[in-house]
């Protein structure tokens, strides 16, 4: 195999609780992750030896370059790759385009290089690169605890969601850095479903950027609006398409979206 194609979905949390900062300098999470139909799109091309990235806009420390460079180290592999990137999904949003596109990668060079990496092996690489990149190989919607890492695999619900992305762009370093040490209660998957998802960074980020807090005031009109992440990206979800599609004619500037049962990339590494 010398070329492979391979799409990168986004994700929302439908639920994120911070519950603890570690003494490694990361913090414990409650979260619920789902996959959305929003993706970007990666090629792998290989070469001898030399790794390059193709994208239409550079990107600072793009976790491509970083998942493919690790993958090689830890498996001893010298062998090359030309990976072009279409991005789609916008950064800084709190949907996990990066971290997605670092699991496409490891994936996509697992299956080119022929590295035979198990997905187990895979998830443990992945965490290397970021709280949230273990999901994108776990491949399904999932309650994750930890870092992230402690992935177990929920019913899946399908939904619709009407997604505004602001003009916001909002730091994960910045967003840590502002939540108080007064941590609540940990809740459990269960506890999600009685009592309803909330999202540790949202009083912060409607505080911090008058765009985020009109948008949940104008959203408030339809449904819940929730923040997906850290922000900056703000939706509300929808269990019928007729009803997403009517509210999306109030709000145009809202894209739709839907969940996804899993991932597309879990084809290849099933």
């Amino acid at each position: 195999m010398n070329e492979i194609s391979v799409k990168a979905p986004a994700k929302l949390n439908l639920h994120l609780q911070v519950i603890a900062k570690r003494n490694d300098g990361f913090h414990d999470l409650r979260t619920l992750f789902t996959f959305i139909d929003l993706y970007d799109q990666l090629n792998f091309k290989a070469r001898e030896e030399k790794i390059e990235l193709i994208e239409l806009e550079p990107i600072n420390d793009n976790l491509v370059i970083k998942a493919a460079d690790l993958l090689r180290k830890r498996t001893d592999c010298n062998k090359g790759v030309e990976i072009s990137l279409q991005k789609h999904i916008p950064l800084q949003k709190g949907l996990g385009g990066g971290s997605s596109d670092a699991a496409a990668t490891l994936i996509g060079l697992n299956k080119l290089w022929d590295l035979g990496l198990t997905h187990t092996e895979l998830l443990d690489i992945s965490l290397e690169l970021g709280s949230d990149v273990p999901f994108f190989i776990f491949g399904r919607s999932a309650w994750a605890e930890g870092r992230g890492e402690i992935l177990s695999e929920v019913d899946f619900n399908e939904e619709w969601f009407l997604l505004y992305m602001p003009k916001a762009q909002i730091s994960t370093k910045k967003a840590f850095e502002s939540l108080s040490l007064n941590f609540s209660k940990p809740y459990t998957y269960e506890e999600y479903f009685s009592k309803g998802g909330f999202n540790s960074f949202e009083k912060w980020a409607r505080e911090s950027y008058k765009e985020i807090n009109e948008i949940f005031i104008k959203l408030e009109n339809i449904g819940t609006p929730r923040l997906s992440g850290t922000g900056s990206s703000v939706f509300v979800s929808f269990s019928k398409l007729e009803e997403a599609e009517s509210a999306k004619q109030e709000f145009p500037d809202c894209i739709l979206v839907k969940s996804l049962e899993h991932s597309p990339l879990t084809q290849i590494i099933e």
